[in-house]
């Protein structure tokens, strides 16, 4: 009897733990990303299951997340992680808009409250510390990739001190090819703190090729591409793994205002499409090879003349951004933000000599290819319902995307999903109240998205989309 109880309590019933590893991974890439940074925490067999799986994206589309502001009252953290520290943040905040609730998720070093977002994309961040050095950050992993230096753009010069450490930047507005040591330069440098170049020479920037974790050496990064559009004059140039400066692709420059990766698969080869716009609505598109470091692209073909705005959005009294979006394989979108004055919503109220603006529109125009190569821009009418109809548009400095309004119950289809995209400066990112709303194309109504509305109170850092991924 006594044998009978003891082999009885050695048989142990199948549990959650003894789930086949392939189920585990399954399940893994359907769950949305809070219950994903739980898995592991379950017990040793499903942590095993996620480390297994960490190069596996996500099976079902992820709602996107806002990184959001820091609340300058709070208490800071010290690098040792105790509160109160050296006055810098370690964590970033992101609200969820599948549930309403703000995540606050670890960082790596430098701190965050020292970074400026210019691009997001694939669940990486694009960051600019407080050297104006730019940063490849996925803020849910952890992991980073440093960027080839600012220094290494042909119109940036770093004045530095005894001890090596840059002091000031000097950025030109005209320069030379390199070739011919006395071209004139037209218009003199003007110098800038390092911290204080950031806000003045990147526009955006967007991820041709997501990193991918290399065997060799292990713990390498590889295989990720970065297109920048920088200043002076909105000029395109790239970087690639295994790059150790910035290609500068555009000469002169044609004021690019964003780009958008294509939606068909690389070719086997390496070889990216890239669809580019420029401030006047015209695009073209880059055959970039993600493969070759060093190397510049072929200069692109032009795929759609310019596209004029309304009257209205043409005046010089209304700003104007435009955003492209791919909603299929070759279907193009231009997207025109208008918007109007209003006075900054900043602690130092009443401030009547500054005056910001607010997104009071959106006009949506759809790019018709006909036969011979020739089409044309046309405008959506029926406040884009057509179009837009069960999908929503995110915009901002992170990739302008079309998703579907299943992605989660919050997003709501034929809106626009705006964030704040400048022009930035120092000043108007630490006082003014960022632009940031949703956009609802059949009423015209703008509003905060559901569970930002205190946190968008504060101002740095800006807000941005982020997709996210656990791609590590």
């Amino acid at each position: 009897m006594a044998m009978n109880k003891l082999v009885g309590a050695a048989v142990r019933r199948p549990g959650w733990a003894d789930l086949p590893r392939d189920l585990l991974e399954s399940v893994l890439g359907r769950l949305p990303v809070p219950d994903r940074l739980r898995f592991p925490g379950v017990c040793t067999a499903w942590q095993s299951a996620d480390a297994a799986s960490a190069t596996a994206r996500f099976r079902a589309a992820q709602p996107p997340w806002l990184m959001l502001p820091f609340n300058p009252t709070a208490r800071r953290q010290s690098p040792s992680g105790g509160g109160g520290g050296d006055g810098r943040f370690l964590e970033a905040r992101f609200l969820s808009l599948s549930d309403g609730r703000a995540y606050a998720i670890p960082q790596p070093a430098p701190p965050v409250s020292e970074r400026l977002c210019v691009g997001s994309s694939d669940g990486w961040l694009v960051t600019a510390d407080a050297a104006s050095e730019l940063h490849l950050l996925n803020p849910l992993t952890g992991a980073q990739v440093q960027l080839p230096s600012v220094t290494t753009l042909p119109f940036v010069d770093a004045s530095r001190d005894a001890d090596g450490r840059v002091a000031s930047y000097d950025l030109r507005c005209c320069f030379g090819d390199g070739d011919n040591d006395g071209d004139e330069v037209l218009v003199p440098p003007e110098s800038f703190a390092p911290d204080r170049l950031r806000y003045e020479l990147y526009e955006k920037a967007i991820l041709v090729a997501p990193p991918r974790r290399q065997t060799t050496p292990p713990g390498s990064w590889g295989g990720y591409a970065v297109l920048l559009i920088c200043q002076p004059l909105y000029r395109l140039s790239i970087a690639r793994a295994g790059d150790t400066k910035w290609t500068l692709l555009d000469m002169p420059s044609r004021c690019w205002v964003d780009a958008v990766r294509a939606a068909s698969a690389p070719a086997a080869d390496g070889h990216q499409a890239v669809y580019t716009l420029d401030s006047v609505g015209r695009v073209e598109a880059w055959d970039m090879d993600v493969t070759a470091a060093g190397t510049t692209p072929p200069p692109p073909r032009e795929i759609a003349p310019p596209c004029c705005c309304s009257g209205r959005a043409c005046s010089m009294s209304i700003p104007c951004s435009k955003y492209l979006v791919e909603l299929s394989p070759g279907h193009l979108l231009q997207v025109h933000r208008l918007r109007d004055k209003a006075h900054a919503r900043s602690k130092w109220e009443p401030r009547q000599e500054r005056v910001e603006y607010t997104t009071v529109k959106a006009e949506l125009f759809e790019w018709n290819a006909a036969g011979g190569g020739h089409g044309e821009w046309a405008r959506v009418d029926g406040a884009g319902a057509g179009i837009l109809a069960g999908r929503a548009l995110f915009l901002g400095k992170s990739a302008s995307l079309c998703v579907p309004a299943d992605c989660c119950p919050e997003v709501k289809g034929n809106c626009v999903y705006f964030t704040d995209d400048g022009p930035w400066s120092h000043e108007r990112c630490h006082e003014v109240v960022p632009d940031v709303g949703v956009l609802d194309l059949a009423d015209g109504s703008y509003k905060v998205p559901r569970g930002a509305v205190r946190d968008l109170l504060w101002k740095w850092p800006p807000p941005v989309w982020v997709f996210p991924s656990c791609t590590n």
